[in-house]
């Protein structure tokens, strides 16, 4: 069974690798990005390119659904490169190609907060994507074969995007809102049960996170609770549009967190930061997937709709998207 982690931005590290591989992980969904600007971005991708060369026996670069599948066969980890905002493609829309040439499949709008693209989920829910230049970068995404994310947007960019998108979209790291509640540390970061319908029947896929902040219960989440939002979800809108989508890092001081809330543009963060929350106990690395899994399983998921959730739909998504417009 091919299991994909659509993000995670761990301080990239031969242990994580391991823990991909110990874990059964096919393909992890990386971030290289938040804040970076163009050249900074080209310098992160030159670090990846020299930790392909030295761990090239677990991790190996996927520009396409058939990378994924012969490198996880393999018995390695395809690692698909991605973006948490649009600043490395600064105001240029050349760069988007350039970066898809280099490698680069996801790119999420915004991260948190207003850019040129569109608005991030700590800005008003009436601000949605730019007329202009947010409906450009949109079109020259679908355009390459880059695939649209909206994981830390405003409803409203949300929304347009799955309107101005002509190919499906991606919500990579996320949970229901209606499921989770609102009593949580980062509770502007979950979408509404009509967004996740209409991401569905634009054939999107959501990944549900177990990353603590907005996670029912925080750190102390069961995983019970965790299957019962994997089952609560797909009730909603189907198997065919669920996946997982960790958010898990690791490897990171405490200040970094500063770094990925305030970045350049404050001092200091819009919201509160408490440090780094505790994973919950049955998922303290990648290692733990299997028990994941065999969790579903328990609660009487099929073997079709845990292979879909694992990986599956992931893999028919990012099979699709990564391809340039009408491309085979």
């Amino acid at each position: 069974m091919l299991i994909i982690d659509a993000l995670q931005y761990n301080n990239p590290h031969r242990d994580r690798f391991e823990e991909w591989r110990a874990g059964g992980v096919g393909c992890v969904h990386v971030t290289l990005a938040i804040w970076e600007n163009a050249r900074e971005t080209l310098s992160v991708i030159g670090q990846w390119n020299r930790l392909f060369e030295q761990n090239a026996d677990l991790i190996a670069l996927a520009k396409t659904g058939q990378d994924i599948e012969a490198i996880a066969a393999s018995g390695r980890t395809a690692v698909v490169f991605g973006f948490q905002d649009t600043s490395p493609f600064e105001d240029d829309i050349e760069l988007i190609e350039v970066f898809h040439q280099l490698g680069v499949r996801i790119a999420q709008l915004t991260y948190n907060v207003q850019n040129r693209v569109g608005a991030g989920c700590w800005e008003d829910d009436t601000i949605g994507v730019s007329k202009f230049f947010g409906r450009n970068v949109i079109a020259e995404m679908n355009r390459v074969g880059m695939l649209v994310d909206v994981s830390h947007c405003t409803e409203r960019t949300c929304f347009d995007a799955i309107e101005y998108s002509t190919r499906p979209i991606a919500i990579t790291h996320a949970n229901p809102q209606e499921f989770v509640g609102t009593d949580i540390e980062l509770n502007r970061r979950n979408m509404s049960t009509d967004l996740i319908r209409k991401l569905a029947e634009s054939g999107g896929v959501i990944g549900l996170s177990n990353y603590p902040k907005i996670m029912k219960g925080g750190s102390d989440c069961t995983l019970e609770t965790f299957l019962d939002m994997v089952a609560w979800t797909v009730d909603l809108v189907g198997a065919d549009a669920v996946g997982l989508g960790t958010d898990f890092y690791d490897g990171w001081p405490v200040s970094q967190i500063k770094w990925w809330r305030a970045g350049r543009w404050a001092r200091e963060s819009a919201v509160p930061i408490t440090g780094f929350s505790d994973w919950p106990s049955w998922f303290q690395s990648s290692r733990d997937f299997p028990q994941v899994l065999e969790g579903m399983k328990n609660r009487g998921f099929s073997a079709e709709e845990i292979a879909k959730i694992a990986g599956g739909n992931w893999l028919r998504l990012f099979d699709e998207s990564f391809k340039p417009a009408g491309g085979s």
